[in-house]
Order: structure tokens, then sequence, then C-alpha cells
């Protein structure tokens, strides 16, 4: 079985992307930082409508807690779909933002991109098959 990992996964178009993969076929992580409950509800959704699916949760922010995650993962097997779609707005139109919140925007989307994506490349290089979307 080929499995999927949505970044931010327990907001709206995240849970709605993890919902269609599954019904796809795919076994999918629903990333979650601060909204483990609602990862967890959606996995458990996802199972009952008799797709295969569980929460997991890290900060994309977090370097180091990022790649002990993931490279537990692909110890499994490749993680064949990475949907980059953790974002953050930070509450604030951009001519009203702070320098702290436009750092923590490129952060999570950017940076965050960089942290998840790096562990995941090379098994998906070396299994000859994945699909990356960056949302």
């Amino acid at each position: 079985m080929r499995r999927a990992l949505v970044t931010g996964g327990s907001g709206d178009i995240g849970a709605a992307i993890c919902r269609r993969l599954a019904a796809d076929g795919y076994y999918v992580y629903v990333h979650a930082n601060l909204n483990l409950a609602k990862a967890v509800a959606l996995a458990e959704e996802i199972c009952r409508t008799g797709g295969r699916a569980e929460a997991i949760a890290f900060d994309v922010t977090d370097a180091e807690a990022s790649r002990v995650v993931l490279e537990a993962l692909v110890a499994e097997s490749p993680i064949q779909i990475l949907v980059n779609n953790a974002g953050i707005h930070d509450d604030a139109v951009f001519p009203g933002m702070s320098a702290g919140q436009w750092h923590r925007v490129l952060d999570v989307s950017l940076h965050g991109f960089f942290r998840v994506t790096q562990p995941l490349i090379m098994p998906m290089i070396r299994g000859r098959w994945g699909r990356i979307v960056n949302i």
C-alpha cells in the first residue's frame, strides 16, 4: 500500500486532501502540530469509512523533531506522496505584520517545506516513485 503524508492535515484544506488520498487507497499520515485532537479525529473518521490513516504530530519549525519523526516513518518504507500543506498567516494582514510574524510565517511555510521534504525525497528517488505537492 502506498503511503502519503499531509502536513497541516488537521486543517480544513489538509483534511480534504487526506480524505481524498484515503479514498484513493493510500495509507494517510494526518500531520498536526497544535491541533492533534483534530488529526486524531480525522484519522479515526477515515478508518471508520474504510480507509487507513493515523495521526502524527511534530513541529515543522523544529528541525530535530521533524527529522526524528520522519526518519522513523521512512525506516518502515518510503512515503510516496508528500503534500506540504502546513502554513500559517499569523493573524495579520501583510501591511500590519511585524518582522517577527513574517519570520514565523516563513519558518512554517518555507523552512518547514525543507525540513519535511529533505528526509523523504531520497527514499522516494530510491523507490523510483513519488510525488511532492506544495500548497
